[in-house]
This record gives C-alpha cells, sequence and structure tokens, in this order.
C-alpha cells in the first residue's frame, strides 16, 4: 500500500485543493473534531479563508466493555443508535452511561468554546475529521446537523473506509475524502506521522479564529 499523507497539515492541504470549486460563493464553516481533526480542520480554514469551529460528539458503550461502541451522543443529547444498541438498552446503567456522555461532551464542548450555542442556518458546513473508521461519532454529528437548519453539509476526512462511506451516503450528504480503500485497520496507517495532539494546540488553534 502506498501512503499518501504525510501527516494531518499535508492532509488538510490535499483536501483544501478538493474543496476550492465546492465552496465557492457559499457562506461556508468549517465544523472540525478534536483532536485530530482540529488540524486538518485549520489548515482548510486557512487556505479557504473559512472560519473554524469544534463540535464533539462521544462513543456511547455497553457497561461492561468499554472498548465497544454500539452509538453515540451529542451535548444536548442527540443519539445515534448502532448495531447491538437493543440488545444492552435494557441494561438499568445504560442510562447513566448515556448521561455520564453528556456530560464529558458538554465540558469539553465549554472548555473549547466557552458556550454550547450554535448558529449554522443556512451555512454550508464542512465537517472534518482526520480519518473515520465506523462513523458512529460523525453519524451522530450528521444527526444533530440535519436539526439545524443548514444549507449543505460536506462531509471532509483524509480517509474513510469504503463500507463506512456506503454507510454515511445515507445520510445524503457530499464526501470528500483522499482515500477510501476497501481494506482497513485503522485510520493511522494510512499516514507516515499520526501522533497525539494535545489539547493546548487545539486550544492554541481555536484562539486563533475567535473574534
Amino acid at each position: 500500500m502506498t501512503i499518501h499523507i504525510h501527516d494531518r497539515h499535508h492532509a488538510g492541504k490535499l483536501l483544501a485543493e478538493k474543496l476550492e470549486s465546492l465552496v465557492q460563493g457559499k457562506d461556508c464553516m468549517v465544523l472540525a473534531i478534536p483532536r485530530g481533526g482540529v488540524i486538518v480542520g485549520d489548515e482548510i480554514a486557512r487556505i479557504l479563508g473559512l472560519p473554524l469551529d469544534v463540535i464533539i460528539a462521544k462513543k456511547i458503550t455497553p457497561p461492561d466493555y468499554p472498548e465497544y461502541a454500539i452509538g453515540s451522543v451529542t451535548f444536548d443529547g442527540v443519539l445515534f443508535y448502532g448495531h447491538d444498541w437493543d440488545r444492552y438498552s435494557d441494561d438499568p446503567r445504560f442510562q447513566e452511561e448515556i448521561n455520564k456522555k453528556k456530560a464529558e461532551v458538554t465540558r469539553q464542548i465549554q472548555a473549547y468554546r466557552g458556550h454550547t450555542s450554535y448558529s449554522l442556518e443556512g451555512k454550508t458546513i464542512l465537517l472534518v475529521d482526520d480519518g473515520i473508521a465506523t462513523g458512529a461519532t460523525v453519524s451522530v454529528i450528521l444527526k444533530w446537523l440535519e436539526k439545524k437548519k443548514t444549507r449543505q453539509i460536506i462531509l471532509v476526512t483524509p480517509v474513510i473506509p469504503y463500507t463506512t462511506h456506503e454507510v454515511i451516503k445515507r445520510f445524503g450528504i457530499q464526501i470528500v475524502a483522499i482515500e477510501i480503500p476497501m481494506e482497513f485497520s485503522s485510520v493511522g496507517q494510512f499516514y507516515r506521522k499520526f501522533d497525539q495532539i494535545p489539547d493546548q494546540i487545539v486550544q492554541n488553534i481555536l484562539q486563533k479564529y475567535r473574534k
């Protein structure tokens, strides 16, 4: 497999090239998913001269299987139901898990933005992440965006597996990607450099876009 993406900055530059003709004349905003998505989104926003903001969701996992995502939730309680949701949702501890994740997301958004109000009506949203695997997090954000009266949603990511791509397409949105592999084990395999992003770097980037 040839790796075409050096790092997240490079990914942002490649994606900005693909997006240039799509965003012309539109009221666009880059909405990035921390943390890695903010690095990619920053490059796109800088090159295309667009505002940047963040949105966060959390995967929901069964009480005894913390690694197994069966859905996801936004800060204001929009839910995405994945495989096996019904199998675990009767567990009395399950609502506690949802409430815990909602609180975590709210706390993170407050830390990054200072508030949880979004004004997205009539805008073309470029929803950016540094790579998508199962699509559980992105799916709940797309459901959330559907309620926001946006003009158009374009999902922008360096890599998304073919199977996930086909599922996400059902939202009726445009997807712009560099790699849509048939064989996929992790997002990191498509980058030469895929390091952890410290919170402070995300904070510093967001600071630049605050009016």
